[in-house]
């Protein structure tokens, strides 16, 4: 078991083939939706926008009709009229022309019949120079033109396309005498439809080319999102399970590691040792030179520290790490080691490496720092990992307070220094009992 991977398993790992595939299906049924809820929307606004301009064209057409000189209307059947009339005409001219402008129409205009044709009598057309252009010309009906005619009042949409244009056009009948005789019109060169459709169309096809795309960098998308979820979950894991000081594994990371191995079933010959590593007199380096020092020191002693760890003796069962478990106090887990003389060995290695590493030369000289070790046997001492690190520490204290800068392995004589102390270590295969007569403290 790796030491980077014992919460592996699935307790972290947010996205899964399975997710992956659950996510596709749901952003498919999104774009899918996204794409008819657009249309419908698009469709229902372009709906209302018709039916306002549908009644704004009707309400311009009503309001024409009340500008209108019905006899002046009655009375011209000709240019010629127009002319002898001249004055009157212009006066209700000028009348269409200012409603014209006030509502943003394009032409006002008014149609009577004569002899099965129908002729302009007023345009508001600017263009028109009276008597250079004639006004009295003939016009063919659109559909929204006959139904006016008829008495209904009409408007369509973008309906009429003659020589001027295209344009939205509503008309309602003239009365005189309860008949009808003629229509008051209005046009509009109404962008405002067109560019809805328009709008609406490239919508429709941007959709479908997100649709496209969107499934074609679908697998792309939430590779990249797993990988996102992955970074995430990795600075989650250092942050809970690695010290932000010197980088290595934490307090956390050490009980956790130990509580998911306790749960394995392992061969009877597994054996590891573990020492309990306290840092002598780093209060001093904090209280005379400043944290800032102090931290920088640690950073060295967690440089050392990773030289002294072997990680090719990790095993399949057990591996070998140091992790900082208090401000000054580290735990190494030393795989493989099963004697007194191997874990001896391995702590002395570590002091003389540690009096000679050059870069804590200053801190040993100035400040006397130091390592206080102890170390302890799993299972020859107990098979509880727990107790393992009680019997270290106790182990350490004992160098500690026989002189710091020392190692000493432990044993079942152990107590608090007092050879009429007896210290009763309760493990869960069996009771010791030992009394003080002669630690085994080596330095």
């Amino acid at each position: 078991m790796k030491n980077t991977d014992y919460l592996a398993g699935g307790k972290l790992r947010l996205s899964n083939q399975y997710s992956m595939i659950v996510v596709a299906i749901l952003l498919a049924l999104v774009l899918v939706a996204t794409i008819t809820i657009t249309i419908y929307n698009n469709n229902r606004l372009e709906a209302i926008l018709e039916d306002s301009i549908k009644s704004e064209l009707l309400a311009t057409c009503a309001a024409a009709r009340n500008e209108l000189d019905v006899e002046l209307f009655l009375s011209i059947n000709s240019d010629k009229d127009i002319l002898d009339n001249l004055e009157e005409y212009e006066v209700v001219l000028s009348r269409l022309r200012l409603l014209q402008k006030g509502i943003d129409a394009t032409y006002i205009y008014a149609l009577k019949e004569l002899n099965g044709k129908y002729y302009f009598v007023f345009d508001t057309d600017e263009t028109i120079t009276i008597p250079e252009v004639p006004i009295f010309i003939e016009y063919e009906l659109s559909p929204v033109h006959e139904a006016a005619f008829t008495g209904i009042p009409s408007a369509g949409i973008l309906n009429v396309t003659d020589e001027w244009g295209t344009y939205s056009t509503g008309a309602v009948p003239i009365y005189h005498g309860g008949k009808i005789v003629g229509i008051i019109c209005a046009d509009i060169e109404d962008s405002l439809v067109y560019k809805s459709r328009m709008t609406a169309l490239i919508d429709g096809i941007l959709l479908v080319v997100v649709v496209v795309i969107g499934f074609g960098f679908l697998f792309a998308f939430l590779i990249s999102l797993q990988r996102k979820n992955r970074r995430m979950e990795e600075y989650l894991y250092r942050m809970s399970n690695y010290d932000s000081i010197t980088g290595l594994q934490n307090r956390n990371y050490f009980f956790a590691y130990f509580s998911e191995w306790s749960k394995k079933n392992y061969p009877a010959d597994v054996s590891f040792a573990l020492l309990f590593i306290d840092l002598d007199n780093f209060k001093n380096v904090n209280d005379q030179a400043g944290h800032d020092v102090g931290d920088k020191l640690l950073r060295l002693i967690a440089d050392f520290f990773r030289i002294q760890v072997d990680q090719n003796a990790s095993t399949a069962e057990v591996d070998s790490f140091i992790a900082r478990i208090g401000g000054d106090e580290f735990l190494q887990v030393l795989p493989g080691i099963s004697t007194a003389e191997e874990l001896e060995k391995r702590a002395r290695t570590m002091l003389e490496d540690f009096q000679k590493h050059e870069e804590l030369q200053p801190f040993i000289e100035n400040f006397s720092i130091g390592l206080s070790i102890g170390g302890a046997l799993f299972p020859s001492q107990t098979n509880d990992y727990d107790e393992l690190i009680k019997f270290a520490d106790i182990a350490m204290y004992k160098s500690k307070y026989g002189g710091k800068n020392n190692y000493t392995l432990y044993n079942c004589a152990m107590g608090e220094g007092t050879e009429d102390m007896v210290l009763v270590v309760r493990t869960k295969s069996k009771n010791r009992e030992c009394r003080l007569d002669n630690p085994n403290t080596s330095s």
